[in-house]
């Protein structure tokens, strides 16, 4: 992609609180140990949403250098992708044209959280789309160690755009050691709690999903929850594990109540600051309350990728649609946009929105035909 002057892309960037604008910037060039991806798609997450309505709160746009990553100024956001590699080192194992899909989070690999099997609170610990450049552009570098092949799952590019948030849900699910075969309920089945409730149906666990949404319960029980409702019944207690993902107060108050005396909680949503839990239930009733924040990028990304698979029907009913990038204010970070669709995916190649089937056509005709 040499040439005398700096190719350009369009890329949606975040200059602070409600502010998001399609620019034109250069194409990105490669460190050494990074790839060149040409990007299919890319998500929206609820911290990008965080970060327009109240930020900036994690994103990096400040004049001083980031720690790690050395960003200064506006940033790409984007850190749920799939996009095909331009340019890769030698030994990367992410050859030209692969279809990757990237962790988001990118560690060291070299800390003590790492070398105890950690990544996650790595002391590096850094974001694609929120420390450095991300995803919501034509083009985009991430170090090679953040990124997996999908190409032996045989996933579309959309479904692969998922990846990330799914391996969000099975570290989480991991985190709570549910027993085979046992029982667990999912508080909150927007977003991650979604993959969560398909995470727990597949490896074997009866799953009670609950939502105060009636199309997310019924996306829950398509999605394999073996009941779902509104609200907690009477006798829905107690759960071998259950999963708080709304960070909300009735969510926190709903998973403390069926998880029962001596049950165990995971909190995955991240709550306001101040909200919390009542210390003297948790004391009381000897509750076992475990956190889950982002993921293992060599565990859970291709056990993630390794579950989308499964899904014969495919994934349309929690990405319908893919938009433009022009598009990302109003259809991505509004809070109106994220109750009406589980995820939101946003495509560099479209001019105007479509059904992920027809731009998942579209992106692979377009590599197709370089």
């Amino acid at each position: 992609m040499s040439t005398t002057e700096p190719l350009r892309m369009h890329a949606v960037r975040y200059h602070g609180r409600g502010q998001v604008h399609v620019e034109q910037v250069d194409v990105p060039v490669p460190g050494d140990d990074e790839v060149l991806i040409s990007l299919a798609f890319c998500g929206v997450c609820g911290s990008d949403v965080s970060e327009f309505e109240k930020g900036p709160l994690t994103a990096h746009i400040a004049d001083v250098p980031h720690r790690v990553t050395g960003h200064t100024g506006p940033v790409t956001l984007g850190h749920e992708m799939s996009g095909y590699v331009v340019a890769s080192p030698a030994g990367s194992g992410l050859p030209v044209g692969s279809l990757i899909t990237s962790s988001g989070g990118v560690v060291c690999g070299e800390c003590p959280q790492c070398m105890a099997g950690r990544p996650n609170l790595c002391r590096q610990y850094h974001v694609v789309g929120m420390h450095r450049d991300g995803g919501l552009a034509g083009y985009c570098t991430i170090p090679v160690r953040a990124c997996v092949d999908t190409t032996p799952f045989g996933l579309s590019p959309s479904t692969a755009a998922l990846a990330q948030p799914m391996a969000i849900a099975l570290h989480a699910l991991r985190r709570g050691d549910p027993p085979a075969g046992g029982r667990v309920a999912v508080v909150g089945a927007g977003g991650v709690g979604a993959f969560l409730v398909y995470g727990a149906a597949e490896s074997g666990l009866d799953v009670l999903a609950i939502d105060v949404d009636e199309d997310r319960i019924a996306l829950a029980r398509r999605l394999g929850a073996s009941s779902s409702s509104s609200a907690p019944a009477q006798g829905d207690a107690p759960f071998d594990v259950v999963y708080e993902t709304s960070g909300t107060p009735q969510g926190l108050s709903t998973a403390v109540g069926l998880s029962g005396r001596g049950g165990r909680l995971v909190l995955v949503g991240i709550p306001a600051p101040g909200v919390g839990l009542d210390a003297r239930d948790v004391a009381l009733d000897e509750l076992d309350v475990r956190g889950s924040v982002s993921l293992d990028p060599a565990r859970d990304l291709p056990e993630a990728l390794r579950v989308l698979a499964t899904r014969t029907e495919g994934w349309a009913d929690v990405a319908p649609t893919a938009f433009p990038l022009r598009d990302v204010a109003e259809e991505g970070l509004s809070r109106a946009a994220g109750r009406a669709r589980i995820k939101t995916l946003f495509a560099p190649d479209l001019v105007e929105p479509c059904d992920t089937g027809r731009a998942d056509a579209l992106v692979v005709g377009r590599v197709r035909s370089r």
